[in-house]
């Protein structure tokens, strides 16, 4: 095998890997992450139901190791480009849900920078480099890292506030609800910057990167309405503001590099 061949089947690999060390990795963490995130409230954590979103990305994920490992696919241009991100929010995810039950807040935290870098990372230049005459681009790759990237962007700021309140450097009060809110914009811009660097790939990817921001939005909504004027109503005009870009992110896409690559014959 030529030096290219090793790298992509250590691609390969890595990202199987990641892939299924996410989905098992609560299995050995005890106690439930849902246990040890109930003992650390916050006026911005989404109501329980919000988090059954881990079901379908755990299951785009598996499919697309599994699509990324066969070995028509091993030299894909597009899967090499966001191979290693892929890996990379993965694996930090599979690593998130051992520290967090733990106890690690802190620790935690940081390894969740990878999750976000990765996950982000990886749908950017999905939604760039898609090729809109692959069905496997417009309907596995984009949506699957969409929805990932999405409730990781949502989550991080979330999380954030989680660990401040679970070190003690928290305790409720006004102070969490203002800095709460504060990371709920935060978590809105990004949301917004990531959708508009996205916008010339399939629709399927904002789509599903959008749906998974406002989904998380709405979950903090329903749980924090009674508790938190201020985190509730911030959630809304964030939601509003979130919803307001990808509308119009897709009215107005344009194509991507790899459409137009297409669209003029005699082009590398």
């Amino acid at each position: 095998m030529s030096k290219g061949t090793w790298r992509d089947v250590v691609r390969q690999v890595a990202v199987g890997f990641g892939a299924i060390f996410q989905v098992v990795a609560p299995v050995f963490s005890r106690p439930a992450i849902g246990r040890v995130s109930a003992e650390n409230p916050t006026l911005v954590v989404p109501g329980d139901y919000a988090f059954v979103i881990w079901t379908p990305i755990f299951v785009l994920a598996l499919i697309f190791a599994v699509y990324g490992a066969l070995p028509s696919n091993r030299a894909d241009p597009l899967l090499r480009r966001i191979g290693w991100f892929a890996a990379l929010a993965f694996f930090s995810n599979g690593v998130w849900e051992l520290l967090f039950p733990a106890r690690e807040f802190v620790l935690s935290q940081t390894v969740f920078v990878g999750s976000l870098a990765g996950a982000v990372g990886a749908f950017v230049l999905a939604q760039r480099w898609a090729r809109p005459d692959r069905r496997a681009d417009r309907w596995l790759v984009a949506p699957a890292f969409g929805l990932l990237a999405g409730w990781v962007t949502a989550a991080f700021f979330v999380g954030f506030v989680t660990v401040l309140v679970a070190t003690g450097v928290l305790g409720g009060g006004p102070g969490e609800a203002v800095l709460g809110a504060l990371m709920l914009v935060a978590g809105g811009v990004v949301a917004c910057a990531v959708i508009l660097a996205g916008r010339s790939g399939p629709a399927q990817g904002c789509l599903a990167y959008g749906a998974a921001v406002l989904w998380a939005l709405a979950g903090v909504f329903v749980n924090q309405y009674q508790a938190s004027l201020i985190t509730a109503s911030t959630a809304v005009v964030c939601a509003v503001l979130v919803g307001t870009v990808l509308f119009f992110a897709l009215r107005g896409g344009r194509p991507g590099r790899s459409a137009r690559r297409i669209a003029r014959p005699g082009t590398a």
